[in-house]
């Protein structure tokens, strides 16, 4: 006697229909979607996190420069990317290195001073952060607009 197999529907149809796979790419799209646009709202905001560090840190140097000068460093004496030192004393470091933008190291902050104040300014990439300030020029007769920034204790950025 020969043994044929016994073939029931399920054997034959065990794979998964056109509708069962679009379905489950859908929700892999929506998922996809959602975690992606999660991601880049991260960087964005990880980026600004670090501007705003950046800022605080070259104003805590900018302060022990004025301790030791008694006046704010002018304009010229900020160069992003090297060392910020004292004009006449090298061995004197207020910051190893002044930092640039994070999005770019051809990118830089806004140093702006009088010697009786400064101002120091960047680009927040995250509009909806609550120290935005309204857009400011810098230098005041550029055409450069920041729209967020930090200033000496005598004045507002």
């Amino acid at each position: 006697m020969i043994a044929s197999k016994n073939l029931t529907p399920r054997n034959i149809n065990s794979g998964l229909t056109l509708i069962e796979l679009m379905i489950v790419m859908a929700l892999i799209a929506i998922l996809a979607t959602a975690i992606w646009g999660n991601f880049f709202t991260s960087l964005t905001k990880g980026r600004d996190s670090r501007r705003k560090q950046d800022l605080d840190a070259i104003s805590k140097s900018i302060e022990l420069y004025y301790n030791d000068n008694k006046s704010y460093p002018l304009p010229t004496l900020i160069q992003w990317g090297s060392p910020f030192t004292h004009p006449s004393n090298s061995a004197v470091v207020y910051m190893q290195k002044l930092p640039n933008d994070p999005t770019s190291p051809s990118a830089s902050y806004c140093y702006y001073s009088d010697g009786s104040y400064y101002k120091i300014y960047s680009n927040l990439e995250n509009t909806n952060d609550s120290k935005i300030i309204p857009t400011v020029a810098c230098p005041p007769s550029s055409s450069k607009y920041y729209n967020y920034g930090i200033s000496s204790p005598n004045t507002t950025p």
